[in-house]
């Protein structure tokens, strides 16, 4: 797994749409995985505390700590300012993976103001730092 992981709500459009604009922020230079995809849910496994699933929030992982909610929004944010012209680079021989997503498997009512607002909300309420040894 390359570092740093973001980890986010596929089942929420709104989130999927997070996820999208930070991987083209970022040039697809962050593994981004779903909470509920295989392999998402085996990786929280390995990073998370026995029976802890983290699915409140949104995690920023690097090789040691997993940054949840606000927390993983500042260093996701320290991150993307920190690539160099991220935005104008066209470099692809970075070693992450492709990151694809898919807005069918959305199911909950994100796409509504009040589900927008709901989300962001949270995201800037909850925070939380685990650290891990993968």
């Amino acid at each position: 797994m390359e570092f740093p992981v973001l980890i986010y709500d596929d089942l929420c459009s709104s989130c999927t749409e997070f996820a999208k604009m930070v991987d083209k922020m970022t040039r697809g230079k962050i593994t981004i995985i779903g909470h509920y995809s295989p392999l998402g849910k085996s990786f929280k496994e390995t990073i998370f505390p026995e029976g802890y699933k983290g699915l409140e929030m949104s995690w920023f992982v690097t090789p040691t700590e997993a940054f949840g909610g606000r927390a993983g929004l500042v260093r996701l944010v320290k991150y993307a300012i920190s690539l160099p012209f991220a935005i104008f680079s066209r470099d692809t021989t970075h070693p992450y993976p492709k990151n694809n997503f898919d807005l069918t498997q959305c199911s909950t009512d994100c796409r509504t103001a009040k589900g927008v607002a709901m989300r962001s909300c949270s995201i800037l309420t909850n925070t939380k730092t685990i650290k891990h040894n993968t």
